[in-house]
């Protein structure tokens, strides 16, 4: 059974999605549910993190076969030092192909401390949201709340808000919010 967020994910077409969550169980639900649907449909599916295997094993535990999808899963290493994760990101946006429908989830579990960090990763973002044109599918940017400093996360929020067409949160306590920017 899929959740209001798988299924406002399938209602969208070549968006830049901003996941914000708690990390709850109904986060996996939504990256993983929307990667298995996308390979259900014969995407190609990238998955960012800094802990591969645990990805995987995560994956499978979800009911994805990832070894007969493995032409169609792409699981991209986070470097471990945030200044590399730049360029790396950056550079995949580039590699993307483009014939060929793609799904994408990057998740961001850096500690967000500084605003050095909140306005690099803010850059990041718009720069993924100017060559959007180039991506031909959902792109969700998935963000852990907590791991952003409590004294800078408003201002983080807002500034990832200017360089997305949809947003989704996934709060314990709250449920589930979703919506679309013009």
């Amino acid at each position: 059974m899929s959740t209001q967020s798988e299924d406002f994910l399938e209602s969208l077409e070549r968006t830049h999605v901003v996941l914000f969550h708690d990390g709850t169980e109904e986060k996996k639900q939504t990256e993983y549910g929307f990667i298995k649907k996308g390979l259900d449909k014969g995407q190609h599916c990238f998955y960012t993190t800094q802990n591969r295997q645990k990805i995987l094993d995560e994956m499978k535990e979800f009911g994805i076969d990832t070894e007969s999808n493995k032409e169609f899963i792409h699981i991209v290493e986070i470097p471990e030092k945030f200044e590399d994760y730049s360029k790396m990101i950056l550079d995949k946006v580039d590699s993307l192909p483009e014939d060929s429908k793609v799904r994408v989830v990057s998740t961001h579990y850096f500690d967000f401390n500084t605003e050095e960090k909140t306005d690099r990763m803010a850059e990041i973002e718009q720069c993924v949201d100017d060559d959007f044109h180039k991506i031909n599918g959902n792109f969700v940017c998935s963000f852990e709340v907590n791991q952003i400093d409590d004294a800078i996360r408003a201002r983080f929020l807002n500034q990832l808000l200017d360089s997305h067409k949809a947003i989704i949160f996934l709060r314990k306590d709250k449920g589930s919010e979703m919506f679309t920017l013009p």
